[in-house]
């Protein structure tokens, strides 16, 4: 897509810690997601924070940690494929982990242009996923990264316009596309429509990463963090912090 990725990664900003996606954190997204939804007089801030939050704070080794990250909401369609996607949106700069990740529950859920916004009757067929990125390295051109393994960011200019796009890990193999055919839908999702030469493609500057992440269906999170007490019957049972303003003023990308 034309730049609009404000991304500090070309600018060494990634964490050089091992970052390890949560259970904690995809129930914190439910939490946050879920008393959004309840609270509708607040949707304008949505400023709304479940004890969850500190949770996963916890278990961090720095609680102030910064890393890039996507949140992801999937639904669950009896009728088509197991499981449709319903929003995903994150950030290729790095961002504090203990607010963000609630941040991008909200706006993945809520501000996914090519959805409508999540509604609490879905909640129940929901299914959320966190991904940390990690392990930033320059490739050495374009095709130097592994289907499967590598997330792969790419930035080029052309006549002055700069380009940039990314595909998370597990895209490339979910859609199973050799290196060439990943490479030509992130030059086009980027927003280059004219012809792929080889020298576009030696002009691409080409990052590979990888990421941490945890998946977590609605059941698991009743049972796992509502000790079985479904919390959309019994809304008490969601105890929530102070809250503070939710605006969103991040620089956001689609993953897929």
């Amino acid at each position: 897509m034309p730049n609009n990725d404000n991304s500090n990664v070309e600018n060494g900003e990634v964490p050089t810690q091992k970052l390890v996606a949560s259970r904690a954190m995809c129930y914190c997204c439910f939490d946050t997601l879920i008393n959004a939804l309840q609270h509708p007089n607040r949707s304008a801030d949505l400023s709304i924070k479940s004890k969850s939050i500190s949770d996963f704070v916890d278990t961090l080794a720095d609680p102030s940690v910064r890393c890039p990250l996507f949140v992801t909401w999937e639904k669950s369609n009896i009728d088509e494929s197991p499981w449709q996607l319903r929003g995903c949106i994150g950030c290729l700069s790095p961002r504090p982990l203990a607010t963000d990740v609630t941040e991008y529950a909200l706006i993945s859920a809520f501000r996914d242009q090519r959805f409508q916004p999540i509604t609490l009757e879905e909640v129940n067929s929901l299914r959320v996923s966190v991904s940390l990125l990690v392990d930033y390295e320059d490739c050495e051109h374009v095709y130097d990264w592994t289907i499967g393994v590598h997330g792969i960011l790419i930035k080029f200019v052309v006549d002055g316009q700069r380009f940039d796009g990314t595909f998370l890990p597990e895209i490339a193999k979910q859609q199973r596309w050799d290196h060439a055919h990943t490479l030509s839908s992130l030059i086009r999702k980027a927003g280059y429509n004219d012809t792929i030469s080889p020298e576009l493609l030696n002009r691409i500057h080409c990052t590979r990463y990888q990421s941490s992440k945890c998946q977590a269906p609605y059941e698991d999170y009743v049972s796992g963090k509502c000790e079985g007490v479904d919390p959309i019957c019994n809304p008490l049972k969601i105890k929530k912090m102070p809250s503070r303003s939710w605006t969103l003023n991040k620089t956001c990308e689609n993953e897929f």
